[in-house]
This record gives structure tokens, C-alpha cells and sequence, in this order.
């Protein structure tokens, strides 16, 4: 029998060892849990970092109730999916409250929704013209007639569309699994529906100065109306309850970040907004 060698030992380990998963993109995506790096807590700092022009990403810091429900293993109580219920509005109060036990979606694989994924529809496109001088209350800017009639895409492209004043369409029902990012539709493919819920805010878009191609775009500012945080706030609450498990807050393009052509959306979102409603319905 031919003795061991130092070589001979590290190529067996090698052989032993299991091939490391593929991760994809900057907050590592794995293909095969469908899961990104780290702890939630880990995950949701990647995951939020501030969007600024031209997809420019910058760390912030966590806001402490987004850090408190990211280190607990709980979910929201009764009386905190009560609140984020009453706090929707009509028609969709109704319809939330038809599908308030129903599941939320899974994986073709079983596995359950995890991610909230915050967008801007980038919609509608003003070009070289200013925006609407009252942006939370233009009938052109709000209307979801677009999502709904086809013009944009054949089915709507998120499970929520969440206007300026607070009213809110259901595109998809939450326990459907559905797609909205490249890193779903075009790297991991169907096995990856079910994984993330996602929130379509509506946010106008026009050029910024010089543009030479429509990915150089802006948003308003602020980006986000009032309204918009407090639903998206329960939205979150909501979702997470169905789930039976804080849900990891997400945006478009930080989820996309390392994929090519990745979306720039959400812009101007202010995190420390959505945590203080976030910390009106949970306390």
C-alpha cells in the first residue's frame, strides 16, 4: 500500500467535500435554498440599502424596530394584524379580510414566501415635461387602469399597486406565486415564484438632465406620499401574518443588484418613514 501524502489527503477532502451552492448577485442569492446570505437580520441590511440616481447603493443603517423583528422568530400577534387590516381601506379593506386566512404563496418546492419586495412602477414616464404640480392627487398620475388594462404587460407585474392617496388593487392574490425581479424571471426561473411578495408603489419618472437612454431617469421627491408608508406598513404587517413570520423586507433593485440591467426602482424611499408607521401598528 502506497503511503499518504500531504497532496493525496487534500485532493480527497476535496472530493468528499459537497460542491458550494451557487450564489448570484450582491446580497448572494442561493440558487438552491433560494435564500440570500447570512442572518435575516444580515439579509435585510443588504437587502435595504438606501437606492440613490442611477442605482448608486449605499449602506444605512437598519431602523431598531426593523432590527428587533428581524432578530425575533415570532410574527405578528392578532391585534397587530387587526390594526394593519383596519388601516386599509375600502374595497380592498373587504378583500383583505376574505383572504385574511388564507396561506401565503409557496415554491413549487414548498417553501414559503420570505421576501416583501418594495418597487416604484416608474410610471407614468413624463420625459423632458415637469411633473404634475400635485403629484398625491393627479387622476393620471394614480389611476390603475395601465396595471390592469394589459397596456403595460399582458398580466400585472406584482401582487400590489399601492397609489399616492392610499388606495390599493390587488394584481395577484398574495398566495399566488408570482415574479417581479430578473433574479426571479430570467436567472433562477418558475422554482423561484412563491419566495418573495411584491409591492408595486406608483412613482412617476421623468429624464434627468442630459439623459441620453430611458434607464437615466429620476423620481419626485419626496418619492413616497404619506399614505404610501402607512399602507405599505401594513401591507408588510398583513403579509407577514399570513406568512407566520416577519417577512424580509426587500427593494427591486437591491434584490436584482449584479444582474445586468438591473431596475433602479424603488428611488427616494425613505426607510426611516416606513419604520415609523411600521412602529405605529406593532409597538
Amino acid at each position: 500500500m502506497r503511503p499518504l501524502t500531504v497532496a493525496s489527503i487534500l485532493v480527497a477532502i476535496a472530493l468528499a467535500a459537497p460542491a458550494s451552492a451557487e450564489e448570484i448577485g450582491e446580497c448572494r442569492f442561493d440558487r438552491d435554498t433560494l435564500t440570500f446570505a447570512g442572518t435575516r437580520t444580515e439579509q435585510a441590511t443588504c437587502l435595504l440599502r438606501k437606492i440613490k440616481l442611477l442605482a448608486e447603493r449605499v449602506p444605512q443603517p437598519l431602523p431598531p424596530v426593523i432590527r428587533t423583528l428581524m432578530e425575533s422568530d415570532g410574527a405578528p400577534t392578532p391585534a397587530m394584524k387587526d390594526a394593519a387590516l383596519a388601516a386599509f381601506p375600502e374595497p380592498y379593506q373587504t378583500y383583505a379580510r376574505e383572504h385574511a386566512a388564507d396561506p401565503i404563496a409557496h415554491t413549487e418546492a414548498g417553501l414559503p414566501a420570505l421576501y416583501f419586495v418594495i418597487h416604484d412602477t416608474s410610471t407614468p414616464f413624463y420625459g423632458n415635461e415637469p411633473f404634475p404640480r400635485h403629484l398625491d392627487r393627479d387622476w393620471k398620475v394614480n389611476s390603475f387602469e395601465p396595471y390592469m388594462n394589459g397596456s403595460i404587460a399582458k398580466e400585472p407585474v406584482a401582487h400590489i399597486f399601492l397609489s399616492r392617496y392610499g388606495q390599493i388593487w390587488a394584481g395577484h392574490e398574495f398566495s399566488e406565486g408570482w415574479r417581479a425581479t430578473k433574479l426571479e424571471s430570467r436567472v433562477i426561473g418558475p422554482a423561484a415564484r412563491g419566495r418573495m411578495v411584491h409591492i408595486e408603489t406608483v412613482q412617476p419618472r421623468r429624464n434627468l438632465p442630459g439623459a441620453t437612454s430611458r434607464g437615466q431617469t429620476q423620481g419626485p421627491k419626496p418619492g413616497f406620499s404619506a399614505a404610501q408608508y402607512r399602507q405599505l406598513a401594513a401591507l408588510y404587517v398583513y403579509a407577514s401574518a399570513r406568512a407566520g413570520r416577519w417577512l424580509i423586507p426587500a427593494q427591486h433593485n437591491t434584490v436584482d443588484a449584479g444582474i445586468p440591467e438591473a431596475h433602479d426602482d424603488p428611488q427616494n424611499f425613505e426607510l426611516k418613514r416606513f419604520a415609523a408607521e411600521l412602529e405605529k401598528l406593532v409597538g
